[in-house]
């Protein structure tokens, strides 16, 4: 009667765990998929791999005591690490560097060694925060255009808005993704009247950035006030129809 009870013991003794099933990955920021499994101060037979669960592409790999990156995806290649002088207490965790949208997915961290076996599963999401948007304005005869451009991950929400918070009608352009794998962001917005008073807005809900750039802009025949990020400039413009700000 006593050996189903001895036999749950002896499997349960190993375990595999991430403390995080979920992981925010941003760029310019390293990435640490932390794991953890039961230690042994032995390291000689120690295996550690992680690898993608959607193809089994190879991450990184750690046995012999020492990285073996031969069969590593190139993707990874000079990005990845281990923090071997934590291995020996239960430290499987793996660092990215110079992560990008391709990293994103679900990554398998599997470790064995004389205690036993196991494998967890977790996911990684990718996000980059929208830079500032840079400003330009185009005026003429009839109309002035006011528009904002910026680069982010995901893909944003944009809103802009009146001087009593109207919703404003815009053209918005969201291009493929750059070398870089952000979306270049394009939005216009345009107004009849001679004085503007419109807030652009960008939301990055993933990341919970929220850009709010106001613009107050009046006209005449040869006098601009442009008022943006609360600084005031005139400017007298004489046979010119376009004017660039970038913040």
């Amino acid at each position: 009667l006593l050996w189903p009870v001895i036999f749950r013991a002896l499997t349960t003794s190993f375990e595999v765990t991430v403390p995080n099933k979920h992981l925010l990955a941003i760029r310019g920021r390293p990435a640490v998929l932390g794991c953890e499994f039961t230690p042994d101060p032995d390291l000689s037979n120690l295996v550690v791999t992680w690898q993608r669960q959607e193809d089994a592409r190879v991450v990184h790999s750690f046995y012999y005591q020492q990285d073996q990156l031969d069969r590593q995806s190139l993707k990874y290649h000079n990005r990845t690490s281990l923090y071997v002088s934590e291995l020996h207490k239960g430290n499987a965790s793996l660092r990215i560097t110079a992560v990008r949208p391709k990293d994103a997915g679900w990554y398998l961290c599997i470790v064995s060694n004389t205690k036993g076996t196991g494998r967890a599963l977790m996911q990684v999401t990718y996000g980059a925060l929208y830079s500032e948007p840079r400003l330009s304005i185009h005026v003429n005869s009839s109309a002035l255009k006011v528009q904002f451009e910026t680069e982010g991950f995901p893909k944003p929400e944009v809103i802009w808005l009146g001087e009593h918070d109207q919703n404003l009608s815009y053209h918005l352009e969201i291009h493929g993704q750059t070398e870089d794998g952000l979306y270049f962001i394009k939005s216009i917005c345009e107004a009849q009247k001679p004085v503007i008073n419109i807030t652009f807005t960008l939301k990055n809900h993933l990341l919970n950035q929220n850009l709010q750039r106001p613009v107050v802009f009046s006209y005449g025949k040869y006098l601009y006030l442009l008022c943006a990020n609360g600084v005031c400039e005139k400017l007298a413009v004489r046979g010119m129809s376009f004017i660039t700000l970038c913040n």
